[in-house]
């Protein structure tokens, strides 16, 4: 038969994953896994509140509808937006690449525009769609010439993978206000900055001011719930809501009920509200003593945050992929995260979302 290729590559994150893992088994001695965006400081308690939830209900037991549950859409308005998106506007994902490929899917632009570094799967989801793909060196690049990406999609990830860094968000506003002037849409994809901001930020509500701005994130990186695989879109772009519902609808016919009703929970009622805080707080005491370990021991790649400080769940170190590795931790090389890989091969992007005292006894040995 005749197969319609892709033309993607496997993820480097996941060869290094199970080439790691593979070691790991052969020499019978651990390793510390940072080649994943996965929060690992602690779990997030949910076992009081899925016994709350009655799995014989039609709640569980129907199909939650291609929109997704609409009271969980509500108490999304009301947690990220301060009650001010329209539900409508709303879409319930499997995951934020999930929306990430539907908005590629959906707009038609010549090209995409990212960061200098950006994240590998944003690359191979351009080629997946047969979208052209352009960088810009940082944000005060965009203010200052916001008409040279006409007819792009800009993506503004922060704080950012790979490096975890966090911009001013007055740099944030001023870049989306240029481009909304400028008729070019833009994509706000943001699924750590809820580990760090509680729920007085008000980023998303801002944002509405502005048609252009499309929003992707993710439960699973904000709640530590990679494996319910469960975010959320927005645009106050009706034709765009629509298209994306549409191509939801025959990918998925909707997102899993469980993990619906169990983000619903968590964000709507006290015990919820209460697990979501604790895991924030010890997850953001542990990266923030990571990332100051790093910079006190001149391992962070410090020349890739001039513009910008780390405070994200990845940073950057001054160490090669295969050097980490002989010394039993899995990351990946910077290569892989850019358009001019040769130039940045001598480091690696390492998860600091891992408890303080493991991070220091793997990293330790590493210092000069």
């Amino acid at each position: 038969m005749q197969i319609n290729e892709t033309r993607t590559e496997t993820s480097r994150i996941l060869k290094i994953g199970q080439r790691a893992r593979k070691l790991q088994e052969e020499q019978k001695k651990p390793y510390l896994m940072l080649h994943r965006g996965v929060n690992a400081v602690v779990n997030i308690d949910i076992n009081s509140i899925a016994k709350s939830i009655d799995f014989n209900s039609t709640d569980i037991q129907v199909y939650p509808g291609t929109a997704g549950k609409e009271k969980l859409r509500r108490a999304i308005s009301d947690s990220y937006f301060k009650g001010k998106a329209n539900p409508e506007n709303l879409l319930i994902m499997p995951g934020g690449i999930s929306g990430l490929d539907i908005t590629f899917q959906n707009i038609q632009v010549d090209g995409i525009a990212l960061p200098n570094f950006f994240w590998g799967s944003y690359a191979q989801l351009a080629k997946l769609r047969k979208i052209k793909l352009n960088a810009y060196s940082n944000l005060q690049s965009v203010i200052k010439y916001p008409h040279k990406y006409t007819n792009q999609l800009v993506i503004i990830n922060d704080p950012g993978n790979p490096l975890g860094e966090k911009h001013p968000d007055t740099d944030i506003f001023n870049a989306i206000d240029r481009l909304y002037h400028e008729n070019i849409p833009v994509l706000i994809d943001s699924p750590y900055r809820r580990v760090f901001m509680d729920n007085e930020d008000d980023l998303y509500q801002r944002l509405l001011k502005y048609p252009n701005v499309i929003i992707v994130d993710s439960f699973s990186k904000s709640m530590g719930l990679s494996g319910q695989r469960i975010g959320f879109l927005h645009s106050q772009n009706k034709d765009f809501i629509q298209e994306a519902k549409q191509r939801l609808l025959y990918a998925t016919n909707g997102v899993n009920a469980f993990a619906q009703e169990l983000i619903y929970k968590l964000i709507s009622t006290e015990e919820g509200k209460s697990a979501i805080q604790k895991f924030k707080r010890e997850t953001s005491q542990a990266i923030a003593k990571n990332i100051d370990f790093l910079i006190n021991n001149n391992l962070l790649s410090t020349e890739f945050y001039k513009n910008s400080k780390p405070m994200g769940i990845f940073a950057s170190i001054n160490r090669t992929e295969e050097e980490l590795l002989a010394n039993k931790i899995s990351a990946v090389s910077m290569s892989y995260f850019s358009i001019e890989p040769e130039k940045h091969k001598n480091h690696s992007r390492i998860c600091v979302s891992v408890p303080h005292e493991k991070f220091v006894k793997y990293l330790n040995p590493l210092v000069k």
